[in-house]
């Protein structure tokens, strides 16, 4: 539907809007700034996670557990939200920005966070994790024997890193680099809050401008004419992950031993740890309390003294505003509803992949992985322009209906469960099923008493990948929300639109709270040893 829409143009077909497109400077412009910005946090997330995975993973730098669990904690945090928490730092009057101009008497600012240089550094900071999950699995799978040999052969500690680590974490680092650009083309929420206020448009908040210009003719035939472009650069990435990953491999024989090595890093192992610390500080710590001083002031702007604190705003948005509450109640049903489907389809589907002979798991792979890796702004685009009308003969409406935004849902995030749940399945051998069948019990039962146990991990662990990040979702909402169902991303961006500064604080800070929470609850729930053994 994406594609046909955007060759009609006046209900005729037409390539009038590529043509329109091809000669518009300002959608160049637009194309040029994705690709800057989500280039640059690219290579600055993927430098940074890669270096971070060594350090807790292969040095004795202290607190290794503690660094592990602390260094996920960016990626907890919705995007949009950190945006808006860096906004409050270093605005033209952000609470940085003041205290620089206090201490040095300076007239102006020293940083303001508006632009390119602001969306590539929080798109960095909150975007490094998947750099550094991926390139930690791949360390710690690294069997240490064949560091040490090389040590034995007298090989200095750079040698062994060049000559062993790097190329072995390389399938590792080159994997998360690639799920990180494909993260940061398709991201909406820190270009639309940072880059807005200095008319900084990248693809997704341009066809966003587009989609809302309901004075221009077509305006969503143009504006699926225009994702083209990301359509194309995101199936470019995806197929080079998919060749890579196909080409590019590197197998250890013997797997990991016990006795791992750590690098010494001497008197560099507590300027270390005082380096994590601070990037902690500035990834979590500083935004949180930007958000948390935001919202208990009663006027910004003036200083927080204990005449300008309260806790109203608090109040306010948890009892006092109805959409608000109308959010809280869509956004749990929602996500709810989303990680359920999810898990019961991928379950199914799963199943059927694991134990049957049907040869089309790359392709059910493929068909579920496309809508993960295209930005949410163009599948939001997609499910419009397909559910924009009743289905024919069924007269069935999903436009404007909570439907749709649970349709979005479960189509964005079916990649995270399925996989999640076939690594499971494919841990439970056949012959546990066939045991129980010999001893008479029927398909259901066996299925139920035997496999369910013992992927519970892998169930737990798929419902709360998508419940998490629903529960906050923006780029798909805000396209798809309609009065009455609106969601808590939706709402939070809404208010901060407004310039509602301190009721946008309060819900952004409840709401990052309880994410955080839930994330570190969620990951213990799945660790869980009796969890595994049941």
């Amino acid at each position: 539907m994406l594609i046909a829409h955007s060759f009609l143009a006046g209900g005729r077909v037409s390539v009038a809007h590529y043509a329109a497109i091809a000669t518009d400077p300002q959608v160049y412009e637009a194309l040029w700034h994705s690709l800057a910005v989500s280039v640059a946090a690219t290579a600055g997330g993927t430098v940074l996670g890669a270096a971070l995975a060594w350090l807790v993973s292969r040095t004795d730098v202290p607190l290794r557990e503690f660094w592990r669990t602390a260094l996920l904690l960016p990626y907890m945090i919705p995007p949009f939200v950190g945006a808006i928490a860096w906004v409050y730092l270093l605005s033209p009057v952000g609470y940085l920005n003041r205290v620089w101009m206090a201490l040095t008497g300076a007239a102006g600012p020293l940083v303001v966070v508006y632009g390119a240089g602001g969306i590539i550094a929080v798109m960095m900071l909150y975007g490094y994790p998947i750099v550094f999950l991926a390139t930690l699995g791949v360390l710690e799978r690294m069997n240490p024997a064949l560091e040490e040999a090389a040590r034995m052969g007298r090989a200095g500690p750079g040698a062994v890193f060049r000559e062993i680590t790097i190329p072995l974490a390389f399938p590792g680092v080159l994997a998360g680099a690639l799920l990180l650009l494909m993260s940061s083309l398709g991201d909406f929420g820190i270009p639309a809050v940072i880059g807005f206020p200095a008319r900084y448009l990248v693809l997704t908040t341009k066809i966003y401008s587009m989609i809302l210009n309901f004075d221009r003719p077509d305006n969503l035939n143009v504006a699926a004419a225009l994702s083209m472009w990301l359509v194309l650069v995101a199936g470019g990435l995806l197929a080079l992950q998919r060749r890579l990953r196909d080409r590019v491999r590197f197998a250890v024989i013997g797997g990991p031993s016990g006795g791992r090595s750590l690098v010494a890093l001497g008197r560099w192992r507590y300027p270390a740890a005082a380096a994590l610390g601070l990037l902690m500080v500035t990834a979590v710590a500083l935004p949180l309390a930007a958000i948390l001083l935001t919202s208990l002031v009663r006027a910004y702007g003036l200083p927080p003294g204990p005449g300008n604190l309260t806790l109203a705003h608090y109040v306010e948005a948890l009892t006092g505003v109805p959409k608000v509450q109308r959010a809280l109640a869509n956004s749990l049903g929602l996500a709810a509803g989303a990680a359920t489907l999810i898990v019961a389809l991928s379950v199914g589907l799963g199943y059927v992949l694991t134990r049957t002979r049907v040869r089309a798991g790359a392709a059910v792979e493929l068909l579920v992985t496309i809508p993960y890796a295209l930005p949410g702004t163009v599948v939001a685009l997609g499910m419009i322009l397909t559910w924009l009308r009743p289905v024919p003969l069924l007269g069935l409406r999903l436009y404007d209906t909570a439907w749709i935004i649970l349709l979005a849902y479960v189509t964005r995030f079916m990649a995270m469960g399925l996989r999640t749940v076939l690594a499971g399945l494919t841990q439970v051998h056949g012959t546990l099923e066939e045991a129980a069948r010999l001893g008479g019990a029927g398909p259901l039962r066996a299925f139920l008493s035997i496999v369910v146990p013992i992927i519970r991990p892998s169930l737990a662990a798929g419902w709360f990948l998508v419940f998490i990040p629903a529960v906050a979702e923006l780029t798909l909402s805000i396209l798809l929300f309609s009065v009455g169902h609106e969601t808590l991303g939706v709402v939070i961006f809404g208010l901060n639109d407004e310039g509602n500064v301190s009721l946008t604080a309060a819900l952004a800070f409840v709401v990052t709270v309880v994410l955080l929470a839930v994330n570190l609850l969620s990951r213990s729930v799945w660790r869980d040893p009796a969890a595994t053994r049941g």
